[in-house]
């Protein structure tokens, strides 16, 4: 579904930050793109919507079913960024207006980028709230960002990410800034709605092993290159890359993921 051919982007006159990236994407599979910081993952995903820095150039083909997506202008990108594709930033708090309730966020979103009617669009908040695993769903839709825990504001943004029911679920570090147990229940809730949905998923992390748990298949990243692609269990048994070799080996000893909520020794 998604095709990420020879991309390279470059900002300035010397700085190469992406370098013939190709990468794809089936329909309802999830790919996980892991490196270090600086390798280049979160800069991919942001060429996919052309949300990249003011002034960079970029060469390459992305298409989403075949639609050239960086040819995209006007209300076709803006189409496109409402309904087929979504992303969930590395920190809500900056998704999310720190003066406006958790209804209105969720409420605008639906009305301006999918049309739906106010009335609507609020019966239709609530249903999302409970679809991640909000029970106490009308406390938080009056509440705002602050009043929130870091894991309940995910919560909140995967339910606006998936309202528009994307074919491509974009998910840039989404639960780094939570503590363990949070980032097993999110990414438990993620990969739920992953599955209900039939989404794909392209999901960036630092971590293997959690993207061991959630992806079909993972690709490597470093210094803007994907040096590797393969099945999680090929790159925990036999990575051929001395830095995949390297990654697997930096891991913390004694931690597996899981997505019932916990991880296990």
């Amino acid at each position: 579904m998604l095709d990420i051919t020879t991309l390279s982007l470059t900002i300035g006159p010397d700085r190469q930050i992406l370098r013939d990236v190709s990468l794809s994407v089936a329909a309802g599979e999830a790919v996980g793109l892991v490196g270090e910081s600086g390798s280049g993952k979160s800069m991919t995903l942001r060429s996919i919507l052309q949300i990249e820095p003011t002034g960079s150039e970029v060469t390459g083909s992305i298409t989403l079913d075949d639609v050239d997506v960086r040819a995209l202008r006007g209300e076709e990108l803006r189409r496109m960024r409402a309904n087929d594709v979504s992303m969930i930033a590395q920190n809500p708090h900056a998704v999310l207006n720190p003066v406006l309730p958790v209804e209105r966020y969720l409420i605008e979103g639906m009305h301006d980028a999918q049309g739906q009617p106010t009335r609507t669009a609020r019966l239709r908040a609530g249903e999302l709230l409970e679809q991640v695993g909000i029970d106490a769903v009308d406390r938080v839709l009056r509440s705002y960002p602050h009043q929130l825990s870091g894991g309940m504001l995910q919560r909140v943004v995967i339910a606006g990410a998936i309202a528009g029911k994307p074919r491509l679920m974009l998910a840039d570090e989404p639960t780094t800034a939570l503590d363990v147990t949070t980032q097993a229940e999110v990414m438990a809730i993620l990969d739920e709605c992953r599955h209900e949905l039939g989404m794909a998923m392209l999901f960036v992390t630092h971590d293997l092993d959690l993207a061991a748990a959630v992806c079909d298949r993972i690709a490597v990243m470093k210094d803007g290159e994907i040096v590797e692609i393969g099945l999680p269990e090929q790159l925990r048994d036999n990575p051929q890359h001395p830095y995949t070799r390297t990654l697997m080996e930096s891991r913390p000893a004694g931690i597996t993921w899981t997505l019932e909520g916990d991880t296990t020794p």
